[in-house]
């Protein structure tokens, strides 16, 4: 109990806060989705982990003395025996969230907080009784619930925290409140309740009242006895439904009124908490894979009595936070000042350190084994290389064609100094330290970096190791933006808490009349938390042998995308204005068009308008509809009924309008993010390709996104028309790798009849469907080719018997009946899909054909739908990962062939599986040979790789 006392004694009363369990558990698991808050051994996280940071930002706003959970216990309650269909229309609450209540009830625990359970009546029958203890005893009671009926419990010293439709929005429901919203005091509310009845409760209310006419019965006879005993006085169908139903009303009175006096076996001094028990805390939070800024917040607001602002328990940061080596800030005022330092914290160059920074990528062993040896040996020595290694950062702005450095800093041995690259004295000092020690330096975003130090006038080399890369290799669903968010969920470490704690250590070595800036200092914690996650990842990547992935594969690519990131693609900007010109008159027309079919003008991007139009005005029959009751409107669903439309009908020149708007606006908008992204400078168009986005391995690209230009259509390939070779250039070359996935396919599965199909020399979707159907390849249609066709692509992209027979327009058995005959003819694929999952499902990943994982631990989940996506997505994700390693490989092979034959042609583009290369005049015939056979022989399988090339005066015309 907290107290506070004067001369006069005054007392400051208590704040008891009680809980209901459920309710908040139930929200916070509905709020987070639980394939984003899943250990990595499958154990779903979201309603512990929502439960307990909206708890945590609960106690901290209201500040509680007291605190007291109260939960439902399994079984039926005296409410049942009064009403036999009391909840039930409930549905069962999901597995997941099932399995997470024992985890609440586990981390309350440790926590120090009173849960409390009580056979035969429920979580809300222990709020009533908790609420009335405090009450009695003095205290200020909240009640934290999503259920109603505890306003009965709403006094002057009691009020109920009602959530809104976003948790934060707490409702402190008061008296006033109640009374504003309902018309009646908290006393009457159970008597509302009674006559509206409760549909989540299945508790039947009188037909046709609701809180507007409860509320005036209420006023005008006082209560609900009053309302009864006056029943014959109401007039209309309302007195007649309340006649009928004087049983139910009075047995629903009986049903919604909270039990206030339960033996709880505590009393209210025992609701204290902040009694943590640190092990056991860090042990569940271990086990959960919560991140140590979660388990500051959590402690902190627990911790009620003892809490700081900022304050950090050493229980809730990681081991890995114990490496974090705050460096010591040096100063240097010259060039040799910092060629001093260097020499004296930077390792020593060594013949080992001065290998070429070119590392191998199987040009001179094209057999795939050879390669995952090659790859395999050098991964040996990482952890101990890297733990010797040095930190380079850089501040300043990575924008392909809009670089600029401002700082950097060097940390080594607890030491580290700044150097503002304004200082121009230091540069060539900065350039030699750089040069002669890059490869046993880690950084953060080498490609990043690379654009900042070129803006400098530096040449960076490849690096020992890139904790950005690592952390994409090591887990390839996270995608993070800084280094302080890479550190929280690497290291598990508050970097905040952390920034805090650092305060007063991060000091001018031996520099009494200087004193660091905070700039300086938060450059310094960015070097070690660098360090730190530079020695964690390196354990990681050695004992995974996937080190020689981010030195062989990840880090000569981030090379070759500067490049051509730096390059830039050239673009004709009269092109792109005329095709935004056509484009607008189109959507205008169609906007026009649709108007005139709905009889009025109207926005059309409004789902509700267009709902309103189609299933009211037109009267055609909705589909479906979303889960806030308004018609679907989407894509599938409009091309589905302009396919069954009456043509001619003033629905099927609306709905044909309406797609035919939506398609056009996408690529106005699509022109318009081009034209928007040209640069000033030299006029071209300096997309960022993103390595450590798709999970897969695939490359990405954004600001502005390439990738999303169409090309099944002809005016999404007339977007492409815009693209040309740069002033020095006269062509452009599509090289296309053709079918890899399935050529994967052929190589894993060792499928006689799938690599036979390769190399028949016949058409290859054609031959494989006169296997399937056991016909002549001659006699084979075009509908049976474009089936099988999506069946193979479906089989490597993990798409269900469902997504097929939606592709295709056959019913699922017909989709389900193909893929049974296609993988009897191919009995190999069939067992090597099995083998992809079971083997996912006993080790938890998948890999790649050089060792890149991809981790599932949904593939364990309780949760059926849950589960198969992840099935599907662990199909998919070593043929995926395979051709993405093998792009990669060969972007590398070809743009170091180029550059090695002393060719100007330069490698622009990467879209898909396509590279785009810009050709030089008289190198169209020798650089599209070095490509090619870059390409087709970045590896060997047992099915030979296939390149398109073609050549043209624009993007469009290069295409083959």
């Amino acid at each position: 109990m907290v107290t506070m006392s004067d001369t006069s004694s005054t007392h400051v009363p208590d704040t008891l806060l009680v809980i209901d369990g459920h309710s908040l558990a139930f929200r916070a698991f509905f709020a987070l989705p639980v394939e984003s808050f899943t250990t990595s051994q499958g154990q779903p996280t979201n309603a512990v982990y929502g439960f307990l940071t909206m708890l945590s930002d609960v106690i901290t706003n209201e500040h509680p003395t007291r605190l007291a959970v109260a939960f439902d216990v399994k079984g039926g309650t005296f409410r049942n025996d009064l009403l036999e269909e009391y909840k039930g229309t409930r549905e069962a609450a999901p597995q997941e969230l099932l399995s997470q209540l024992p985890l609440i009830q586990q981390a309350l625990q440790a926590l120090g907080v009173t849960y409390i359970e009580q056979p035969g009546y429920e979580g809300d029958d222990v709020i009533g009784t908790l609420a009335s203890m405090g009450q009695q005893a003095g205290d200020r009671v909240l009640v934290l619930s999503g259920d109603r009926d505890a306003f009965q419990l709403i006094d002057d010293d009691t009020t109920v925290l009602y959530p809104g439709h976003h948790f934060k929005d707490l409702k402190h429901m008061t008296p006033a409140a109640v009374e504003e919203k309902y018309g009646v005091t908290p006393a009457q509310y159970p008597d509302l309740a009674a006559l509206r009845g409760e549909k989540a409760d299945n508790i039947p209310g009188v037909p046709g009242v609701g809180d507007g006419f409860a509320a005036k019965w209420i006023h005008q006879y006082g209560s609900l006895q009053g309302i009864i005993e006056h029943a014959d006085q109401i007039t209309g169908k309302k007195g007649e439904a309340l006649r009928d139903n004087i049983d139910q009303v009075l047995l629903n009175r009986k049903v919604n009124a909270l039990v206030r006096d339960l033996d709880l076996g505590v009393s209210v001094d025992d609701l204290t908490f902040g009694n943590v028990d640190h092990a056991e805390l860090s042990a569940l939070f271990s086990a959960l894979q919560f991140g140590s800024r979660t388990r500051t917040k959590i402690l902190n607001a627990f911790s009620n009595s003892t809490a700081q602002p900022g304050a950090v328990d050493v229980d809730a940061i990681a081991d890995s936070d114990q490496q974090l080596q705050i460096p010591v800030l040096d100063q240097v005022t010259d060039a040799a000042a910092l060629i001093a330092w260097a020499e004296q914290y930077l390792p020593a160059v060594t013949d080992d350190t001065q290998t070429t920074n070119e590392p191998a990528t199987g040009e001179n062993a094209a057999g795939r084994m050879d390669i995952v040896t090659q790859l395999h040996q050098q991964s040996n020595d990482c952890e101990e290389a890297v733990n010797a290694s040095w930190t380079l950062v850089a501040v300043g702005n990575a924008k392909p064609g809009a670089s600029s450095l401002k700082t950097i800093v060097l940390s080594a041995q607890g030491h580290a100094v700044v150097v503002a690259m304004r200082d121009t004295s230091l540069h060539d000092a900065v350039q030699q330290i750089i040069s002669t020690h890059a490869n046993t330096m880690s950084v953060h975003g080498y490609k990043a970096l690379l654009h900042m130090a070129q803006s400098a006038g530096l040449n960076v080399p490849i690096p020992l190791f890139d904790t950005k890369l690592a952390g994409y290799l090591a887990d390839p669903d996270y995608t993070g933006h800084t280094i302080d968010e890479y550190a929280e969920h690497f290291l598990r470490i508050d970097v905040p808490a952390v920034q805090t704690q650092a305060q007063g250590t991060l000091d001018f070595d031996n520099m009494d009349d200087e004193t660091p800036t905070q700039d300086d200092k938060d450059l310094g914690l960015q070097a070690a938390l660098v360090s730190a996650m530079a020695r964690h990842l390196a354990r990681e990547l050695q004992q995974r042998e996937q080190y020689a992935l981010l030195r062989c594969i990840e880090l000569p690519v981030s090379v070759v995308l500067y490049r051509m990131e730096q390059e830039g693609a050239a673009v004709d900007r009269m092109r792109l204005d005329s095709l935004l010109a056509t484009f607008a008159e189109e959507s205008g027309r169609m906007e026009r068009m649709a108007w005139d079919a709905a009889g009025s003008e109207f926005n059309l991007s409004s789902p509700k308008k267009i709902g309103k139009v189609l299933f009211e005005d037109m009267g055609l029959t909705p589909l479906r509809k979303t889960k806030s009751g308004h018609y679907t409107t989407n894509a599938a669903t409009l091309t589905t009924l302009y396919a069954n439309a009456e043509e001619g009908s003033a629905a099927y020149v609306f709905l044909g309008a309406i797609l035919r708007h939506r398609g056009v606006n996408k690529l106005q908008q699509i022109v318009q993010t081009l034209i928007d992204a040209i640069n000033r400078t030299d006029g071209h168009i300096h997309t960022t390709f993103e390595q450590t986005v798709a999970a897969t391995g695939r490359l990405s690209s954004t600001d502005p996104n390439l990738q999303n230009i169409p090309n099944r259509n002809a005016e999404g390939r007339d977007t492409r028309s815009a693209f040309i070779p740069a002033e020095g250039f006269d062509a452009l070359l599509s090289a296309d790798y053709s079918q890899v996935e399935l050529r994967l396919m052929a190589d894993f599965s060792g499928d006689e009849a799938l690599i036979d199909a390769f190399k028949s020399g016949a058409d290859f979707h054609r031959y494989v469907a006169s296997l399937v159907y056991g016909i002549p390849v001659d006699d084979i249609s075009g509908d049976q080719r474009s089936h099988v066709k999506a069946m193979s692509y479906g089989l490597a992209y993990g798409l269900s018997s469902y997504g097929l027979s939606q592709q295709l327009g056959i019913t699922p058995k017909e989709a389900d009946a193909l893929k049974q005959q296609y993988f009897r003819t191919f009995g190999k694929v069939h067992e090597y899909l099995e083998s992809l999952v079971a083997t996912a499902r006993e080790r938890g990943y998948t890999e790649t054909m050089f060792g890149r994982r991809r981790y599932f631990p949904a593939l364990r989940s309780p949760n059926r739908m849950v589960r198969e996506a992840a099935e599907r997505a662990a199909l998919n994700a070593p043929i995926q990962g395979s051709a993405a390693d093998i792009m990669k490989m060969a972007m590398i092979r070809a743009e170091r062939a180029l550059r090695s034959q002393g060719m100007r042609s330069r490698i622009v583009l990467q879209i898909h599986d396509e590279l785009v290369v810009q050709l030089a005049p008289g190198e169209h015939e020798s650089a599209t040979a070095l490509v090619k056979d870059a390409m087709e022989h970045a590896v060997q399988l047992a099915v030979p790789l296939d390149v398109s090339t073609g050549i043209g005066t624009d993007w469009q015309l290069a295409q083959h």
